[in-house]
């Protein structure tokens, strides 16, 4: 008679992998007796809040892990000479980016270990020598990946995008105030006269909307992150500076005001030198904000067998420098 040892922590261990599994494919079955042609989001109590690793050259590994459990869901993507993100650009409405799993450069894998992953291990090139996997399911060529991409620009000069949007029609890329090629929204000096619309600005309401309370130094109709002339004096903010700096806000910049205190040459209507003529510094610096949202469907994992997966969402930042053309 074969006798089993209950307490071998091995012995547990298998009988609880087992168990899982037998859970995933029956919840599995289940989903699929009632499947009425809309998405089937399989939850494997994973957070959907992924991650990426760009240690390969030649790839991007996206992922998800859970702890307990120790499991990974990733995705490896074709990465281009160079490619520094995997998406810089928006998908076009009802138009995402589409990925066929074939096993070599497009994969989608489910794994768990022997305990738990480390902050960024996953994308260590050489694993640690007690990293152990302990199940590997890898899909099937023929699934595919659908990425969609929304990207929110900011330029982190103060005002909310919402704010930027002047003539009201939703489209933030037609606003231009300066007319020099780069919409406000991502313009960080939105009236070219070199001083950063983040200086030009004031929300003592606290109701996060500058535009509603707006500095206006001279009080006429334009508040100063518009004005080209922000103290009334006739001259341009820009010809205000008597440094080589472009900077009217060098500190060099300062002459005494009615109260016979230091203060800025482009604020001080007392200080009317016209320095200039002196061009725009030129350049500007905005960030980017990437949503990738990926949907898997079609991919059969053994234990996923035709259901969509809503893998997750990827998250990230990128600094966008144009330099000056001139």
């Amino acid at each position: 008679m074969q006798r089993y040892n209950f307490t071998n922590p091995l012995f547990l261990f298998k009988i609880e992998s087992m168990m899982r599994r037998i859970f995933i494919v029956l919840s599995l079955l289940l989903l699929t007796t009632c499947d009425d042609g809309d998405i089937i989001t399989v939850d494997l109590e994973f957070n959907k809040e992924l991650d990426y690793c760009t240690n390969s050259t030649e790839s991007f590994l996206i992922y998800d892990l859970r702890e307990d459990p120790s499991e990974s869901l990733s995705l490896i993507i074709p990465r281009g000479n160079d490619q520094e993100f995997p998406f810089t650009e928006a998908t076009p409405e009802g138009d995402p980016t589409l990925f066929t799993i074939n096993e070599s450069s497009i994969r989608f894998l489910y794994r768990t270990y022997n305990r738990s992953l480390g902050n960024n291990e996953l994308c260590e090139l050489v694993p640690s020598g007690d990293l152990t996997i302990l199940d590997n399911y890898e899909a099937a060529s023929g699934g595919t990946v659908v990425a969609t991409v929304t990207i929110q620009d900011d330029d982190n000069d103060g005002i909310p995008n919402i704010f930027e949007d002047r003539n009201g029609n939703g489209d933030l890329t037609d606003d231009d105030f300066d007319e020099d090629g780069i919409p406000d929204y991502q313009d960080q000096d939105d009236d070219n006269d070199n001083v950063p619309t983040e200086f030009e600005l004031n929300d003592d309401d606290d109701d996060d909307d500058p535009t509603t309370n707006p500095l206006n130094t001279d009080n006429d109709e334009l508040p100063d992150y518009l004005d080209t002339d922000d103290d009334g004096d006739t001259v341009p903010t820009i010809d205000e500076d008597n440094t080589d700096t472009q900077n009217p806000r060098n500190p060099a910049n300062r002459a005494n005001d009615e109260n016979d205190e230091l203060e800025f040459h482009y604020l001080n209507p007392l200080e009317n030198t016209n320095y200039g003529p002196i061009e725009h510094i030129g350049g500007n610096i905005y960030t980017r904000n990437v949503t990738v949202e990926f949907l898997v469907t079609g991919a059969d994992l053994e234990i996923l067998t035709g259901t969509d997966i809503d893998f997750g969402t990827l998250t990230y930042d990128i600094t966008i420098i144009e330099e000056d053309e001139n």
